[in-house]
């Protein structure tokens, strides 16, 4: 081993003495590690408790705050729920009525489809009305019957084999309902127990009546009668009455009500319409009546047969063929051939010689002024050539226009035979008056020069047949030509006006046409109007215990309280149907329930049960469809008690 150097060991000395210290040091630090050791540990025990008790405390709080939190989940959950039930009854409610707008709106495309379908089916009918009623009234011509029109008119497009009219009125007093006409039977129907019982059902009840096995009866017509259908007939001239249509291959069944009911109601107006015409025409007429028979007044040599001569043209021209409108044009031809003489001079006319060549001219003009005078009278019109040509001849030296032949109309040639008989047996300024058989014989002389041979001949025969009354050669004035025709033809016999002849009030067709009108201006301003029906639910027992006369004064009490009602607005009030007042009401289109609570109320004191049903225009509908809706509230709405 080396030996140590000094500095070596001072290094080794000075390493010891530190290790001794460093022991004490130890030693000291030991004893106070312990104590701290000690404190730690205690501080670690207060820690772990403190933070043990902040643990407590810190779950308490939360779990506090979960139970609040809960809570509110819950309450939540319970408003939530609440609120989902609420919603679920909610769209119920809305689930329901949606249902309940889908099922009217369903009903409403329904009521819809079937008033197009019944406008279709009621203008196809009104065309073929109107076709059956011109084709009729022109080969029937004026003189028909409009109520045996109505009846031919409805059995035809019925398809029915046979059919009856009766009237509302008992004329005779007999208790049972008159028989107006009747088609088809074999058997006198008028003691029809089968067709009165029906008529009665209809007139009471204001509906149409379907029977498939209408029953035994007590007549043989009754016998007769396998199927009906009994329609109610209006018609302006105050006739009411009840269409019985009988055997239809078929039944009756698949007719649609509203077809049937537009059938009445359109025959009644069309026909009427008819009459109307003719009731205009027989005005003209008796202006120019009264015409020609300034003609004759100032004729103090001529004895009129205006009767005996119309009549002979009208049987002529019915063997030659010609429809009853022609017929009826050479009667009115025959009538106004000389109304030109008013514009010839006295002078010229009853000068007691021969005329002049000057004065012939002058007499020649009647014929074209007499023309002029009907071509300015609407509705005579077709008459100016007959009444033009018939002074023309047979071989062409006529006048105005020499027409000869068949070129002559032949009205004309039939007037101017006429013209020349009636001339002959009447007296004259410069001859006396033939009897019949020289007028004939003076005309069969002409027959083949003036005169077509084959009218001539025809002419002859019928005055041979039934000779003219001419008298003892003094003047006999004559009635009224316009007079002879309307009695002749049967023009116009009743009033055309558009009312209830019952009532008063306005008829069912002027209430369609108003509605009609308004429907139009809705349309234009979107402003709507109502339509109000009242019935009056104790008719057909007023009249089945009472009687008719007793049922017409409740509809004219009705009446007058519907007018008193709306008096204080515009409005049209009339007859609906049988049992039935309606009122179209322009201003009034925003509430249905408040118009049948006042119309309601103010009926109520007419003496009499009724309802009301009250229809509001809506978008796209027409007239008669506001009508509908009006029936359909009438229908839901029960008599008030």
């Amino acid at each position: 081993m080396d030996a140590l150097s000094p500095a070596r060991g001072r290094m080794l000395i000075r390493a010891a003495a530190a290790l001794g210290a460093s022991g004490a040091v130890v030693g000291l630090i030991g004893g106070e590690l312990d104590n701290l050791v000690t404190l730690l540990l205690a501080a670690s025990v207060v820690a772990a408790l403190a933070g043990w008790a902040h643990e407590r405390r810190a779950s308490t709080t939360r779990a506090a705050l979960e139970q609040q939190r809960r809570g509110r989940i819950d309450e939540r959950t319970r408003a939530l729920e609440e609120a989902r039930t609420e919603t679920e009854e909610r769209a119920g409610r809305l689930e329901r009525q949606l249902r309940e707008q889908r099922e009217l709106l369903g009903h409403e495309r329904q009521l819809r489809l079937r008033v197009d379908r019944a406008r279709q089916a009621e203008r196809a009918w009104s065309r073929e009305l109107r076709g059956q009623v011109m084709h009729l009234y022109r080969s029937h011509g004026a003189s028909a019957d409009l109520r045996e029109l109505v009846l031919e008119v409805a059995v035809r497009l019925s398809q029915a084999e046979r059919g009856l009219l009766l009237s509302k009125r008992d004329g005779d007093g007999d208790g049972r309902l008159d028989l107006v006409c009747h088609r088809g039977f074999q058997n006198d129907p008028s003691e029809s127990s089968v067709a009165q019982r029906f008529a009665e059902r209809v007139l009471e009840r204001d509906e149409i009546v379907r029977e498939d096995a209408p029953g035994d009866g007590l007549s043989a017509a009754d016998d007769e009668i396998t199927s009906l259908v009994a329609i109610p007939v209006y018609m302006n001239d105050g006739f009411e009455g009840v269409v019985v249509c009988a055997d239809r291959p078929g039944g009756f069944q698949e007719l649609d009500d509203d077809v049937l009911l537009a059938l009445g109601d359109h025959a009644g107006t069309v026909l009427e319409n008819h009459r109307l015409q003719g009731r205009v025409r027989s005005s003209y007429l008796a202006v120019v009546g009264m015409l020609a028979d300034a003609v004759e007044s100032q004729d103090p040599f001529v004895e009129s047969h205006s009767t005996e001569v119309s009549n002979y043209i009208e049987r002529v021209a019915r063997r030659l063929g010609l429809d009853a409108a022609m017929r009826e044009q050479v009667v009115f031809t025959g009538l106004l051939r000389d109304i030109g003489k008013l514009g010839i001079s006295e002078r010229v006319l009853l000068k007691p010689g021969p005329l002049t060549p000057d004065e012939r001219k002058v007499i020649e003009l009647h014929p074209d002024i007499a023309a002029r005078i009907v071509d300015r009278v609407p509705g005579l019109a077709g008459l100016s050539v007959g009444i033009r040509h018939h002074h023309e001849r047979w071989d062409g030296h006529g006048y105005p226009d020499g027409l000869s032949g068949e070129a002559i109309p032949v009205e004309a040639r039939l007037v101017a035979v006429a013209d020349c008989f009636s001339a002959l047996i009447s007296s004259r300024p410069y001859r006396e008056q033939v009897g019949p058989e020289d007028a004939c014989l003076e005309i069969e002389r002409c027959s083949g020069t003036q005169f077509d041979p084959d009218i001539a001949a025809l002419f002859v025969e019928e005055v041979l047949r039934q000779p003219p009354d001419v008298g003892s050669g003094e003047r006999r004035l004559s009635a009224a030509p316009a007079e002879e025709v309307l009695a002749a033809a049967r023009l116009g016999a009743a009033s055309a006006a558009a009312s209830d002849n019952v009532t008063l009030l306005h008829s069912h067709r002027h209430l369609q046409e108003v509605a009609a009108r308004e429907a139009r201006r809705a349309g234009r301003s979107r402003r709507p109007f109502a339509v109000a029906i009242v019935e009056l639910s104790e008719l057909a027992m007023i009249n089945r215990r009472e009687g008719y006369a007793a049922g017409d004064m409740a509809l004219q009490t009705a009446a007058r309280a519907l007018e008193r009602a709306v008096a204080g607005e515009p409005s049209t009030v009339g007859r609906y149907s049988g049992r039935r007042l309606a009122a179209v009401l322009p201003q009034s289109g925003h509430s249905a329930a408040g118009h049948e609570a006042r119309l309601q109320e103010a009926l109520e004191r007419c003496g009499t049960r009724v309802r009301v049903g009250v229809g509001v225009w809506q978008e796209g509908d027409c007239g008669e469809d506001v009508f509908a809706r009006a029936r359909l509230a009438l229908e839901a709405t029960p008599a008030a008690i």
